[in-house]
């Protein structure tokens, strides 16, 4: 493969005009054009280091063994050696190789060009190439769509763009993906060297939906209220993640001391959903507390037994119907379903394992929140 420095060449040659400026008296056009040059620099910096990464990793597979040109110098793959080089972890290292890879620029050609010509980066063109590989079929002209996207739209919200558009294409898709998480959902709790306690989890739409939600609204109101209340700024000096803890602390003891649920800040998970699709367990809908798009099927579970607040669009996207404050059963009903049923009413778990469900569902079939259509699941 043959390498330019050309483009490189001509971006620091502009740079070079700031040699020696003092960059905090430069005025504002001035400095934005320094930015806009430093930034030029930097991208084909890394159409450079892609190139010269791709090559690690072509001499690497083409020397395999000891003698391998990642193994000589001290390495196990590519990726390591290039990360080595450039001083960045090895998940950026493997950006820049698939970004340099000539086999990704033939299939790509566009992407391909706005990497080598800087109006993308690396992280982007990784972004592009695995939405595109993760689709069946490929809508014409959806590649340079894509690349216009990724010009205009910071790395997160190009994912977020990518996200929704690999669902909307392939609606099993997502629906088995989150069937995977809610599979994959897992809370560790250990304790460190130290003593603390550590909680690491991994959580599915349906979990992390409500835990998002509450904590989210403690964190906003313990910050409001130290803006409105100079003298309780001054005693809590809680960090943000310091607060997390406090709220999910507080939401325990709650839940162990009361039988009414909520307590702290009134939150609600609201999820939106069009009302041509409420049948459709493939549909794609979203909620106000996560990123990324989620289908009805995933809406229904989350709707089982926590205060969500479903919004149902019209065709002009005008909410249509909030939801109804009676859907959840109160606490005597759980009890009496709970002693009605023994446990759950399907595998006959014990109580303290079930959450109450409506036998009709509560939206869509018109369902009561009376003991009648109450079940314990």
């Amino acid at each position: 493969m043959t390498f330019s420095a050309a483009r490189l060449t001509t971006a620091l040659a502009a740079l070079r005009h700031f040699e020696g400026a003092d960059l905090d008296a430069l005025g504002e056009e001035e400095f934005g054009l320094f930015q806009e040059c430093v930034a030029s620099v930097y991208r084909h910096a890394g159409v450079a280091a892609a190139d010269a990464g791709a090559a690690v990793q072509r001499r690497s597979a083409r020397e395999r063994g000891a003698n391998g040109w990642a193994r000589r110098h001290g390495h196990a793959n590519a990726r390591g050696k290039v990360a080595e080089d450039l001083g960045i972890g090895e998940g950026e290292a493997q950006k820049l190789i698939d970004a340099g890879d000539s086999a990704k620029k033939e299939r790509y050609p566009l992407i391909a060009a706005a990497h080598e010509e800087g109006r993308i980066g690396a992280g982007a063109v990784t972004v592009l190439t695995d939405t595109l590989d993760s689709l069946t079929e490929v809508p014409e002209g959806l590649e340079a769509r894509l690349v216009a996207k990724a010009e205009r739209l910071s790395l997160r919200d190009l994912r977020r763009a990518c996200e929704q558009l690999r669902a909307r294409l392939d609606r099993e898709a997502l629906a088995a993906k989150e069937r995977r998480h809610r599979d994959q959902r897992a809370l560790v709790i250990s304790r460190d060297a130290d003593g603390m306690t550590r909680l690491s989890a991994r959580l599915d739409v349906a979990s992390a939906a409500p835990i998002v939600a509450w904590v989210d609204a403690q964190l906003k109101d313990a910050f409001q209220r130290r803006q409105d209340d100079p003298v309780l700024a001054q005693a809590d000096r809680r960090t943000a993640v310091q607060v997390r803890v406090d709220a999910l602390a507080m939401l325990a003891q709650h839940g162990l001391g009361c039988d009414r649920p909520g307590s702290g800040v009134r939150t609600e998970v609201i999820v939106r959903v069009n009302k041509a699709d409420l049948e459709d367990d493939l549909a794609m809908g979203s909620c106000d507390s996560l990123p990324g798009p989620i289908t009805v099927g995933t809406m229904r579970l989350m709707a089982v037994d926590a205060r969500i607040l479903p919004v149902v669009m019209g065709g002009d996207s005008v909410p249509l119907d909030w939801g109804r404050a009676r859907r959840l059963y109160t606490a005597d009903q759980r009890k009496a379903l709970m002693e009605r049923d023994g446990g759950c009413a399907w595998c006959l778990a014990p109580p303290t394992w079930c959450i109450v469900h409506h036998w009709r569902y509560w939206g869509r079939d018109g369902g009561r929140t009376d003991l009648k259509d109450g079940a314990t699941r």
